[in-house]
């Protein structure tokens, strides 16, 4: 039992020793890197609060990749601050920290803490507990749950502070702004320099600055958190669309469009009114409220209740690029990544509860054979299942959650439980791709919904003629185009799949005499669907060459006398192989097959 440092249940939380029937936690496993994380943000607290004693420590806990902890403090930090608070952190961690739990009453927490108004409201916040844990170490203690190794003795820690920005207390932007210090940390100094070059070379793949090189898309605050595409950037987005579609359609979706400007009835019918509102764009026409669509489902339950829908016509697929509007606070825009309006590569399956294990299936098999062309080969999946709040039968959500199981166990998928953390509505399967950085998206979901179509007064013709409630199946594959844009943008650095890239091949004349002559040629290849474009610019041939790769053009072609006589053709690769091809039917073969 050595080895075990504490105990997680299936919803991810971690507990103590003395907690039982849950999974032990052991020496620098995963969780345990988490756990580790967790005692740096106090080793943090106490590096910052011995040098600021002013300081007063809010919260810190460990994050994906790190962890962090904020501070409100008089002064900003400065790199040198910084650079003084990691040799700080050296210091205690070669001297060892040992972690000391403390269980205290309410009142003595509030004396311990009398001096800290963040650290009062957390513990007046606390539910009605008569009993309060601290944490202690030498020259610091916390408020805190845990858990924590017994001392920073028991393992190597090589600590790295990131960034420091703004946060809201509590994230509530009328709150005091604290400054919060993100740091991470890893086992050997290894993996955090390979992690901190992983950083490095993330910003280098910044999705906007690729973007603007490549002319793709403008980002303005005259229409904040939207996009105004260029040319380039649209033969993008519709090339993904294109290929999208294509594979929706052998599968038998049908495609339909839905108002983006809906009538604030059907929100309230479908609840998004109640729970989703303050995220809603409104406007007020002819003395009634309409909001821009958040979401597309209620307006597909609308066109399925237009028309007498058979158990014979089940499953029914409907799929929309469907453009959504969602209110986003302006400091949590993010480039395509975090925006105010969007469009899905939406669908909704209506069918028998007998159906979803098959038509789950079929969506897991689709979302994997779309994520392989984009050339993601890593899919992490978890089974989300039943809340505490949610309705429909027990029965139902067994038969739903067993044959999400079934079905990635079917094709060989390990997968995690993420223990009831399903929508109130129905338990779903996420599918989260790793990028070439080793970062993770949350990207495609499969949602069972034994819900909306009842609210809405969906209904079916059964065998017997009898109305019957549809099963509604959410799906997305990509999710929002924009944002899984910005993902192959920084997962390529701009060096996209030939079948979506804007610009397939840079047509360049060794001089001004060939220029018409490739005018010609440029013509003729756009007529069999080779996006091309032609520098027709005086400058030197080396230049052409590197500006084409500059814009991340995959080929490019050099049109001179030699090419001309011969009718033939040379393709040169951004590597700077070349490809031979005795005609433009060869060069249309290559583009075709690649």
């Amino acid at each position: 039992m050595s080895d075990i440092i504490a105990y997680k249940d299936q919803s991810n939380e971690y507990f103590d020793f003395e907690v039982d029937n849950s999974t032990p936690v052991k020496a620098k496993s995963d969780d345990a890197l988490n756990i580790m994380r967790h005692d740096m943000a106090h080793v943090l607290a106490e590096a910052v609060t011995t040098i600021f004693p002013n300081a007063k420590p809010t919260i810190g806990p460990f994050i994906k990749n790190g962890f962090y902890y904020d501070f409100d403090m008089e002064n900003t930090l400065s790199d040198s601050d910084l650079n003084n608070i990691e040799s700080k952190i050296t210091d205690i961690l070669k001297e060892g920290r040992n972690f000391t739990k403390k269980t205290v009453s309410k009142d003595q927490a509030l004396e311990l803490f009398k001096d800290n108004e963040y650290k009062i409201e957390l513990i007046k916040n606390l539910d009605n507990s008569s009993e309060i844990n601290l944490y202690e170490q030498e020259n610091f203690t916390d408020l805190c749950k845990g858990p924590h190794h017994k001392s920073t003795k028991e393992y190597d820690a090589h600590v790295k502070i990131t960034s420091v920005s703004g946060a809201y207390w509590r994230g509530i932007s009328t709150n005091k702004m604290l400054q919060r210090i993100y740091a991470t940390a890893f086992y050997s100094e290894k993996d955090l320099n390979k992690y901190l070059k992983n950083l490095e070379e993330a910003k280098e793949r910044n999705h906007r600055r690729i973007g603007t090189d490549m002319g793709l898309f403008l980002l303005t605050d005259l229409s904040a958190g939207n996009v105004f595409w260029k040319e380039k950037g649209l033969s993008l987005y519709q090339n993904i669309e294109k290929y999208i579609r294509s594979e929706q359609q052998k599968l038998n979706y049908k495609e339909v469009k839905t108002p983006e400007l809906v009538s604030n009835e059907l929100w309230i019918k479908s609840g998004h009114w109640d729970n989703f509102k303050e995220n809603m764009f409104t406007s007020e026409t002819d003395n009634k409220t309409f909001a821009l669509k958040p979401m597309n489902c209620p307006c597909h339950i609308v066109l399925f209740n237009s028309q007498l829908i058979t158990y014979k016509d089940l499953p029914l697929r409907y799929s929309e690029f469907g453009k959504c509007h969602r209110y986003e606070p302006s400091g949590a825009l993010n480039g395509l990544f975090r925006v105010r309006g969007f469009t899905q590569d939406d669908a909704h399956i209506f069918c028998t509860e007998e159906q979803i294990y098959d038509v789950c299936n079929e969506t897991t098999l689709l979302i994997e054979r779309v994520y392989k062309k984009f050339g993601f080969e890593k899919i992490k999946y978890n089974i989300s299942t039943r809340p505490k709040k949610s309705i429909g039968t027990q029965e139902s959500w067994d038969n739903a959650e067993s044959q999400l199981k079934k079905v990635l166990t079917d094709n060989g998928k390990d997968f995690n439980i993420l223990d009831g953390e399903g929508a109130f509505y129905g338990p779903k399967i996420e599918f989260t791709l790793e990028d070439s950085l080793g970062r993770e998206w949350q990207c495609g979901t499969i949602q069972i919904d034994f819900n909306l179509p009842e609210r809405l007064g969906a209904k079916y013709k059964d065998k017997d003629d009898k109305n019957q409630t549809p099963i509604m199946i959410h799906r997305a594959v990509v999710g929002s185009l924009e944002r899984f844009i910005a993902i192959i943008l920084e997962n390529t650095n701009g060096w996209l799949p030939l079948f979506i890239t804007p610009v397939q091949l840079a047509i360049l004349p060794v001089s001004e005499k060939f220029v018409e002559h490739c005018n010609k040629l440029n013509q003729q290849l756009l007529e069999l669907g080779i996006r091309t474009t032609i520098d027709s610019s005086d400058n030197k041939l080396g230049y052409k060459i590197r500006n084409s790769i500059s814009k991340k053009i995959p080929y490019s072609l050099v049109i001179g006398e030699k090419e001309i006589e011969s009718g033939s053709y040379s393709i040169r690769s951004k590597k700077g192989d070349n490809i031979s091809c005795s005609s433009i039917a060869d060069l249309q073969d290559f583009f075709d097959n690649n």
